[in-house]
């Protein structure tokens, strides 16, 4: 663990994990996973991109930054630039919308993003339609074998918030510093248990980015009428965690949109401060700025200031 980093104490977090940022209090729900932490430094995952263009940028330094928890500004005492090890949850729509198209789309994107990870990173791969099924668990990206496509098979029904649940539950088990879940999808839900309400909770308990893949295409006709009337839930589900959503419409926009996913968490700063309230078990909110006017940032909304139990 990086000396700059200070000493995190988690609860459910793998001992390895090197970042605790977390949720709402008000919202948790018994049956969600729990991300309970103790925090001498919040770490904030931080994607810096040009008001004009997306292209790359000057190098910041932490004079660059200003960091505000509960509208409270903060002493910076960490900035890197430095990649992270990933861990990628790829979670995969096998309902009967992916159909007419979408199937090589996403099967595009999961391999791009799979040949992309470095040794140092580790990934799993799930496939989602009314239930959620594991295709491997968490593996070293250096084992892990190319993805089998032609076992793919749709099926009915598609829950996504519940597949969901089950990648943030996976999330626990990660072993790298940056846990990262990735929806390849069209956004469609039909058929889970578990409420909007209750995963937003738990995701703004963990410490996860959450990224979409779009599928971007017509619905297909072959699909049930089910699965062809829906609102697209994509935004919810990645909403403050501090990931966007890449639309892909083509085989080349799905490989794109994978490699600048990549890119984008290859490029993240991290910034870093010791709190000045103590732990009190309360969600507190996070705002980064960047004093340069042509900049933007992105981040994820605010942490859990969890108590040692």
């Amino acid at each position: 663990m990086a000396a700059a980093c200070a000493v995190l104490l988690l609860s459910g977090w793998h001992p390895t994990a090197q970042l605790t940022l977390g949720g709402d209090p008000g919202l948790y729900a018994a049956a969600q996973p729990q991300f309970r932490s103790g925090v001498n430094l919040v770490t904030i995952p931080v994607t810096v991109v040009g008001r004009e263009s997306p292209g790359g940028t000057r190098e910041l330094a932490a004079g660059d930054f200003r960091v505000y928890e509960d509208g409270v500004a903060q002493a910076l005492s960490l900035v890197t630039h430095e990649p992270r090890a990933l861990s990628v949850c790829l979670l995969v729509d096998s309902s009967p919308s992916m159909a007419s198209g979408r199937q090589p789309l996403a099967s595009r994107a999961i391999d791009t993003l799979l040949q992309g990870l470095s040794d140092q990173d580790e990934a799993s791969l799930f496939f989602f339609a009314a239930r959620t099924r594991t295709v491997f668990p968490w593996t070293p990206a250096r084992q892990v074998k190319p993805v089998s496509w032609l076992e793919w098979r749709l099926a009915l029904g598609t829950a996504l918030i519940d597949a969901l649940k089950v990648c943030l539950a996976q999330v626990e088990q990660a072993h790298n510093p940056l846990p990262v879940i990735v929806v390849v999808s069209d956004g469609g839900e039909n058929s889970s248990g578990t409420s909007l309400a209750g995963l937003v909770a738990t995701r703004r308990q963990s410490e996860t980015l959450i990224y979409g893949l779009q599928t971007d295409l017509p619905p297909s006709r072959y699909a049930p009428l089910v699965n062809r009337a829906f609102s697209n839930l994509l935004p919810q589900t990645v909403g403050d965690s501090g990931g966007t959503i890449h639309r892909v419409g083509s085989l080349e926009e799905a490989e794109a949109g994978a490699r600048a996913l990549l890119a984008e968490l290859r490029a993240q700063y991290t910034l870093g401060y010791a709190p000045t309230r103590p732990a009190d078990g309360k969600y507190r909110t996070l705002k980064v700025e960047v004093l340069d006017r042509a900049l933007t940032v992105r981040h994820r909304a605010g942490y859990l200031a969890g108590t040692k139990n």
